[in-house]
């Protein structure tokens, strides 16, 4: 897989969504929160090992921020909230 047409082909096919915009916003979501747990540098890391179009749609997703939910969340469960790192 060389391209996110073909990437988003197969997770439309995968998921049994009926279009690409549904693969596309399925896969921004679960990229984001990837970049999220997996940090910067593994982030980089991936894009580095990606064939360009790939690459430069993994680029264009931003890593999920912590939402005031889970930083509440974590605050009733541990009493401490993690900072985010910029």
């Amino acid at each position: 897989m060389k391209t996110r047409k073909e990437f988003l082909e197969a997770v439309m096919k995968m998921a049994n969504f009926k279009d690409l915009k549904q693969a596309d916003d399925a896969a921004r979501a679960v990229i984001s929160l990837t970049k999220r747990i997996i940090g910067e540098e593994l982030s980089q890391k991936i894009a580095e090992g990606s064939p360009p179009d790939l690459r430069f749609g993994w680029e264009s997703i931003r890593a999920a921020q912590m939402d005031d939910y889970e930083r509440d969340e974590r605050l009733f469960e541990t009493g401490e909230v993690e900072e985010e790192r910029a």
